[in-house]
């Protein structure tokens, strides 16, 4: 404090000088005797010496306060954030209508790791299954996958589609080392990052099934007749499942979130 007080002081010597130079009257006018011309000269005038070039300041621009991100918590300890923050970013209600609320990060990446697999295992998936089962039509001796069916979808795609992709990724990236330690845990190598991405990649190149899709029951579940369309991954099995509205609704909003992260990564 006892710095501050001299400034002051000095701003208002110089404010006090600045006002009575403004307003002091001014100097009486006094008449002058006629100035005397003298006889112009021959000679060439001497030249002006050079100005000094006026110094350029340049001045340091402020630094810019870097705020550090709030602490992570223990993965282990993380279901009660990652939840409360995933309901501000998809609604409370939706989410806990179609999310699992415990091991949210692990079951997530587990469950992104399976989709290329046959199956995904009922204990690890994040989200809760479709109401009912699946539907079906008949057509002479054959079953055909109802489009009923896709209804049962409907929820989980508007939920995916209403939800802001630039809210989700920002998500991903605040809780990306707790991602990575449960990829870890999970027998994982290297970088979770790329495995989604390897993922996403699968999931779009899923084949835009229009016409009727054919089904068989050898045993207790039904399979695709094709033997390209049960060929395929479980990732995609869920999608042809979907119908096709649903799926190209699920790849464009699966697009989005693959060229943020491939963004952020250049």
């Amino acid at each position: 404090m006892k710095k501050v007080i001299p400034f002051l002081l000095l701003i208002l010597l110089f404010a006090g000088a600045a006002w009575f130079f403004l307003m002091k009257p001014a100097d009486p006018v006094h008449e002058l005797p006629p100035p005397v011309i003298a006889p112009a000269s021959t000679a060439a005038p001497e030249p002006l010496p050079p100005q000094p070039e006026s110094a350029v300041v340049y001045t340091e621009p402020e630094p810019v306060p870097v705020i550090p991100p709030e602490p992570l918590p223990a993965l282990n300890e993380s279901d009660p954030e990652v939840m409360q923050e995933l309901g501000e970013i998809a609604g409370v209600d939706p989410l806990t209508q179609y999310l699992a609320a415990d091991n949210v990060i692990s079951r997530v990446v587990a469950s992104v790791d399976s989709l290329t697999s046959r199956q995904v295992p009922v204990h690890i998936n994040p989200i809760s299954p479709a109401e009912d089962t699946l539907v079906v039509d008949k057509e002479g001796e054959s079953v055909v996958l109802s489009e009923q069916n896709f209804t049962r979808y409907d929820g989980y795609v508007e939920l995916m589609q209403n939800t802001d992709t630039d809210s989700l990724v920002t998500f991903y990236r605040r809780y990306s080392p707790l991602f990575q330690q449960a990829w870890e845990q999970n027998g994982g190598l290297g970088s979770f990052d790329i495995r989604m991405l390897e993922v996403i990649d699968n999931l779009l190149e899923t084949p835009d099934v229009t016409g009727p899709i054919y089904l068989t029951k050898p045993e207790a579940v039904y399979l695709f007749e094709d033997p390209e369309l049960e060929a395929m991954t479980a990732g995609q099995k869920v999608l042809v499942r979907m119908g096709s509205a649903n799926a190209a609704v699920v790849k464009e909003k699966l697009s989005e979130i693959k060229e943020q992260l491939e963004s952020e990564g250049e």
